[in-house]
Order: structure tokens, then sequence, then C-alpha cells
């Protein structure tokens, strides 16, 4: 961890670490240049005794793949256009999970029996979705739905919904959640049995609202052929494009990546003169390759490079956990800024086009933490784009010219939410997606990383309740740390949401509990 840094060097293919009589055996290692950002960075022989420590008892993967998904499959089909291809996310087979050959497990099946459940509004008229308690009572307003836009909510097999206007009480369709189906149409135009009904219908539709329909139309149909090929429910519209970000691969329990930053952990706490809100321009806030971290002083000594490692938990939905992604210091600075901030209910709004209200299925209390607050917030965004290979000009405002591809130049993050759970509070099974807008974006929630920033409570664990193994039908569960991170995915390779990405704050049954959430969006945010 001394010297200058020159270059860095990345292991590009996976590579195979045994231990075998007193020596550490490495195959098809593939050792290639690199200017910046992925991994791992050799460069000094204390990384080295690492590297070859770590791989005397463990198999390890130190890989950014940009390439193609292999678990991406052409599908062919026609819903009325013509042949279409499209290339779908194939989920690999469970035994892999655990470097075996297919077909050698079976996944078990989980105890905790949920899904998606998506409402589309195929109507021009704004509705209110109801959950149904089938009691006799009034149901609970779940969300608003706006003309040819979709809604939703985590939900159970058996459950309820119904449709109204906005104006009156009157239910103009109802739903019972029947698994596998997640996605539930409301469409008034379509008249069966009526061509003439349906075409007059149609007419009165505006070319904007004409346009619309056709997408969600086109959309249910394309879903069942997506359905039939994959045995998974399409949760977006039809095209939606694959992701526009880099993507961590999940191949089995315990794979390992390797990314680095120069953003290394601060390990003093600056002054408050030298902790002041950031105001510099965007230009003024790019950072060189060769450059210093701003207030590097407070930072470790001799150190220009962190390594932060990435451990696979779970490939469906996929997982990672970072340990010491952040150091006390920051951790410590981002619960001190808290002590000056009002804390509100927290919210649990994920959708880009409805507008929903909270059930009672999240009782913390949160508030949000802007990127320009510190240096030391700054910081952990940058490192944070260098742990999911993103530009950390996109976590930002940026110029005219920085990612000038890109329909906005506002950040594809949302502001940090930082959390705080008291003893008996929860966030209880939910998704952080919302279901994209009918737009050439179709822009979502991408991925979640999770910061911890204290320990020590009882419960309080993140719960994967759905996720694919052949061992148990428990959740998953990560342990809150000081400093550690959980990366996980909101979409899958081939743009849809993945429904598997399920998750929960578990009670706090004693002490209390802070962290962060970043959001991402793909491609754009809002």
């Amino acid at each position: 961890r001394h010297g200058d840094m020159k270059n860095m060097y990345m292991i590009k293919d996976q590579s195979e670490l045994r231990h075998k009589k007193g020596h550490v055996q490495i195959k098809n290692l593939h050792i290639t240049m690199r200017k910046q950002g992925c991994l791992p960075t050799l460069y000094g022989l204390s990384f080295l005794v690492s590297f070859f420590a770590y791989a005397w008892s463990e198999p390890l993967t130190c890989s950014a793949n940009f390439e193609r998904d292999p678990a991406l499959k052409e599908m062919k089909f026609d819903i009325g256009y013509g042949e279409e291809t499209f290339e779908a996310y194939i989920q690999p087979d469970v035994s892999t999970f655990y470097q075996e050959k297919p077909g050698s497990r079976t996944a078990v099946a989980p105890h905790f029996v949920a899904l998606a459940g998506m409402f589309v509004n195929m109507s021009p008229d704004n509705l209110r979705l109801y959950w149904d308690p089938d009691n006799g009572r009034p149901g609970s307003i779940i969300a608003y739905n706006t003309p040819f836009q979709a809604t939703g909510t985590a939900t159970f097999p058996t459950h309820k919904f119904y449709f109204t206007p906005m104006d009156s009480n009157e239910v103009v369709a109802r739903f019972t959640v029947t698994p596998p189906q997640s996605v539930y149409y409301y469409d008034p135009l379509d008249v069966p049995n009526d061509p003439e009904q349906t075409r007059r219908n149609l007419d009165a539709l505006s070319e904007d609202e004409l346009e619309k329909y056709m997408i969600l139309k086109k959309t249910k149909d394309f879903a069942e052929k997506y359905f039939e090929f994959t045995g998974r429910q399409y949760l977006a519209n039809y095209p939606r494009k694959q992701p526009s970000h880099f993507m961590w691969s999940a191949d089995y329990l315990g794979q390992m990546h390797w990314a680095t930053t120069k953003e290394t952990h601060f390990v003093e706490l600056p002054s408050d003169d030298e902790l002041q809100p950031i105001r510099a321009s965007p230009k003024e806030r790019v950072l060189k390759e060769d450059e210093p971290r701003f207030l590097q002083q407070y930072r470790t000594k001799d150190q220009d490079i962190l390594n932060m490692t990435l451990k696979v938990t779970s490939y469906a939905p996929r997982v990672f956990e970072i340990d010491n992604f952040l150091s006390e210091v920051e951790a410590q600075h981002i619960l001190k800024l808290a002590t000056g901030m009002d804390l509100s209910l927290s919210t649990t709004s994920g959708h880009s086009s409805t507008h929903s209200r909270d059930t009672g299925t999240r009782t913390s209390r949160n508030t949000w933490v802007p990127r320009e607050k510190t240096a030391i917030v700054d910081a952990i965004y940058r490192r944070a784009a260098d742990l999911i290979q993103i530009d950390e000009a996109l976590l930002r405002h940026r110029d005219a010219g920085t990612h000038p591809d890109r329909s906005s130049r506002s950040s594809i993050a949302e502001t940090l939410q930082l959390v705080h759970y008291e003893n008996g509070q929860q966030y209880t099974a939910h998704h952080d997606f919302g279901y994209p807008n009918v737009d050439d974006d179709q822009s979502a929630r991408y991925l979640t990383l999770l910061l911890y920033l204290n320990e020590g409570m009882v419960g309080g664990q993140t719960s994967f309740p759905r996720w694919v193994n052949a061992e148990t039908g428990k959740a998953l569960t990560v342990e809150p740390k000081i400093g550690k991170a959980v990366l996980f995915y909101s979409q899958l390779p081939d743009g849809n949401m993945d429904d598997l990405s399920q998750h929960a704050a578990l009670p706090v049954t004693y002490g209390e509990k802070w962290l962060m959430n970043l959001w991402v969006w793909d491609p754009v945010f809002g």
C-alpha cells in the first residue's frame, strides 16, 4: 500500500485458486493493465501477501465483467406485428449457485409466500386503488392511478383489490391475487364481442392517449410470451431496454469481487469550518485521477487506494455484502449530522407515476442528507460510484458537456436517506422499485446500497425472504455492522423488475438502528 500508483491491474477472467501441497495454485490467471476503477489493484508487496493469504482458503473471483450476461437468451415471438426478438433473462439452475452441475439440486420453496402486485389502468381516467379486507369493512387506499399507468404493492395470494374513480366510491374493477399472476389490467375500452363499441371508445381518445393505450395492449400480449419463455411475470412496459449501467455478476455463493477507489477512509474528523456545504460548480468538482482527494490529510495515512470486497450472498436476487465500506469516523459524522435534522415518518415511495400512501408497513423515521452537505458525504457518494462502477458525475448535477447522451443533467441517484429504527420498529417486506411510466425512458430504481451506521442492537437485520437456494425456506438475513454496505439490484439484466428483490427490515427488539439508503435509477431519475 505504498509508493506511486502509476498503473492499475485487473484480473480479467475468473481465476481458480486452490490450496494444494502447501502452496496456492492459480489457473488461467490473466492480468491486464487498466488505468482506473476495477479490480483488483496490485501495487505493493503487502497487497500481494494479503491477496495470496486470502486465496489460501477461499475460491476467489476478481473480475468486473462488462460483457453480455450469459443468462440472456434470445426469445422469438409474434404478437401480431411480425416476428420479433427479445433478449430475456433465464434464471440459472440453483445447482450452479453451489458450483455444481445443473440438476443436481432442487430449489427449496420459501416459507414467505408473497409476490409483487401490479395494477394497470388502461383508461383515460384517474383512479384510486384499494386493498379489500373482504370482511364487509371499507377498503384501505393503496395508491392513486393516473391514466394509462401502473401502480402496485407487495401482496399475498388471495388478497383482493379494487379500482374506483376519484370522484365516487363506485367499484369499476375487482382483482383477486392468484399466483403466479402478478399483473392485473383494467381495460374498459376493449368491449368483448363488440368491435364497433371498442372502435368508438378508441376513437374518443386523443393521439397521446391512444399511443399509451396501444403500448399497454402490446405489453399485455408480450407479457404472455415472456412468461411462457421465462416462467416470470413482466413487470415493465414492452419494450424496456436492458439496464444502461453496470451490474455485478452473482454466479455462486461466496463469490468475491474486488473494486478499488481513491476515496479512502476518513480516520480523523475535519474541523467544522472545513465541513461546510459544497458550492462548487459541476466543472470544479471533477477530480482527475492523479489529483489528491478532498481533505486528504484526514484520511488513512500512506494509502492512495481503498480496496472494497463484494461478497455474493444471493444470486436471485443479486445481493452482495461489503465490509468496511465506511469508517467509524464517517459513520459517526453522519449520525452527528442527524442531531441537527428533523426526522419524519418514513415514506415508501419508489413509484414515478403514482402517489402511494403508507399503510403501516414502515414504522421508522427518516430524513435526507444531500451529497453537497459536507466533503465526507461527497466522498461517500464517490466511493459508492466506484463500487457500483458508475461515473460519479452521474450521481450529481452535471454541466452540458458531461454525459451529453443522457436525457437529463440531474443526478441518477436520490438523496441519501438516513433512517432511524427504535425498539419495535420495522419495515415489512417490500420492493424498492416502482412501475415505470409509459414513456421512452421507463425510469425506475435500479439498485439499492444500504449503509449501516451502528451495531449491537437485537434484531434489525435486513431480510430477503424469497431468495432462491437449495438449503432452506427461511429468509436470507444480513446482520447490521458499523460501516458494512449491502448492495442489491431491483432490476434484472433484461430490464424487467426483479420480484425476488423483495426485502424487509426486521423489527428492532432491543436498542436502535441507524442506516442510510442510496437509490440509483436507470436510465435517469424520475
